[in-house]
């Protein structure tokens, strides 16, 4: 099967014109470099099946006409395209059936790219600052002894003096 990919990048272009969307539009909303990006639309690269998915999803089309202008099923339409919490549920990207925040994915990636031994590092960090907080919020071992009062202050073993053996 001899097959050419040609106009991929004059399809990508004019579908992005129709949606009303710039190219940092799309670079922004599927994660594609403005490199890659461009360089579909110039022609000079056809996207790899990730690009092309992403694309697909964005620009509201089947993967399938952005390589050759036809669909495989005439009676399907083109899906509507996503927003940025929509694509992000379509490529997994989510935590507790919740979309990842930006902030959430850049720090995912970041942390992909550290070295193993920096990430330990960085995860230790990360479940020392949650241990705190969950800690923080649950009532101190001390006021379950004491309740502020000056009058009654107990423990389990009575008074301080009683607990000290000095009563």
């Amino acid at each position: 099967m001899d097959t050419t990919f040609t106009d991929v990048g004059l399809r990508i272009s004019k579908r992005i014109r129709e949606l009303g969307l710039k190219q940092l539009d799309v670079c922004n909303k599927s994660g594609l470099s403005t490199t890659a990006l461009s360089q579909y639309c110039t022609g000079k690269r056809i996207p790899d099946t990730l690009s092309l998915y992403k694309l697909s999803i964005i620009l509201g089309v089947s993967m399938e006409w952005v390589l050759t202008g036809d669909n495989l099923t005439s009676e399907k339409q083109a899906p509507e395209p996503l927003g940025l919490d929509e694509i992000k549920a379509a490529q997994g990207l989510t935590c507790d059936g919740l979309p990842l925040s930006e902030d959430e994915v850049d720090l995912v990636a970041m942390y992909r790219l550290l070295p193993p031994s920096h990430r330990e590092e960085l995860f230790d960090l990360a479940y020392f600052k949650y241990k705190r907080v969950v800690e923080q919020k649950k009532e101190s071992i001390y006021s379950t002894y004491f309740d502020g009062s000056e009058d009654e202050k107990s423990s389990p073993a009575g008074s301080r003096e009683a607990r000290d053996g000095t009563a």
